[in-house]
């Protein structure tokens, strides 16, 4: 294993620590006295101190620190998603199932980050509530013919349809229909130089003004982090 390997492995994990303290991780409501709040939208200006984003509803604030993590995002696809993968997504209640409103697949040095199946706040269409479900794929439906798992190998198909996931989210599993135009994103590592104006980003961080950041998802080259 070259250096370069080592370095990325390294700075794997320590993304996966990260997000695992800070941010799809329900946890962190019970380490802190508040819940932490979900910041989306477009860096407007970046200062020595933290940046500004364009949300929705206006201007945000952010405040950045040492410990704050920052990730990137870029673009990934329904094929990289197979039985063993571990993936994180924003999910809406369905007549058969629930419905992918965006996939994130994780590295193997990020498995079990943020694992289980809980509220989440990515709007959805008619106003639904959201869920955040992280777990392990066991098995996928593509195109209408089941996959299946033999001595640990998955039958796979090509192309780039929709797909049908069996998660086990630790304390039970979870059928998400993922349709074929869903986002689907992975980390890459980055530090804070990535933080440019005109980026999409997802933060994590301590309800204020300014938000005080814990996270830093940046969508990298106009990838906009779809949870």
């Amino acid at each position: 294993m070259n250096m370069i390997t080592l370095k990325r492995k390294a700075m794997l994990i320590a993304m996966a620590t990260g997000l695992s303290v800070v941010a799809i991780v329900p946890a962190v409501a019970a380490d802190q006295p508040a819940t932490p709040v979900h910041i989306r939208g477009t860096v407007l200006d970046v200062s020595s101190t933290g940046f500004t984003v364009q949300t929705s509803t206006g201007p945000q604030t952010i405040a950045i620190a040492a410990e704050t993590r920052v990730t990137g995002i870029v673009p990934s696809s329904l094929d990289a998603i197979k039985a063993g993968t571990f993936i994180g997504t924003a999910n809406v209640p369905g007549a058969s199932g629930a419905r992918a409103l965006e996939v994130v697949v994780f590295p193997d040095a990020m498995k079990g980050t943020g694992l289980g199946d809980y509220a989440w706040d990515l709007p959805a269409k008619g106003g639904t509530a959201s869920a955040m479900t992280n777990g392990t794929v066991k098995k996928m439906n593509h195109g209408g013919t089941m996959s299946a798992m033999t001595n640990g190998t998955v039958k796979t198909s090509s192309g780039s349809g929709a797909r049908t996931l069996v998660v086990d989210y630790g304390k039970g599993e979870k059928t998400i229909n993922v349709p074929a135009n869903v986002p689907v994103v992975t980390f890459q590592p980055v530090d804070k130089t990535a933080i440019v104006k005109g980026a999409h980003v997802f933060v994590v961080g301590k309800p204020g003004s300014p938000v005080n950041a814990g996270l830093v998802a940046v969508g990298l080259n106009g990838t906009v982090p779809p949870m």
